[in-house]
């Protein structure tokens, strides 16, 4: 088995800019890059990021937009 690890994403929701009459948000993730041996340790931080206020974690974006940091398990990096 390949070595995992915990990952962290960027989880971005976005209401309203989809098809409007199915009422759904679009969602976009993107890898932060940031990787933890340690569920807890990246569960940690997500909390910490996604508890910021809006405006200080991202700019450009609608008003109405959610910015939230999920943990996600993945191979290791380099280990593909």
């Amino acid at each position: 088995m390949k070595p995992l690890v915990w990952a962290l994403y960027l989880l971005l929701q976005a209401p309203g800019v989809g098809d409007a009459t199915d009422g759904h948000a679009v969602q976009s993730w993107a890898f932060t890059g940031v990787t933890y041996l340690n569920r807890e340790a990246c569960r940690g931080d997500a909390a910490t990021f996604t508890n910021m206020p809006t405006p200080e974690k991202a700019d450009g974006i609608q008003a109405d937009s959610n910015v939230a940091y999920v943990c996600v398990r993945q191979p290791k990096p380099g280990n593909y």
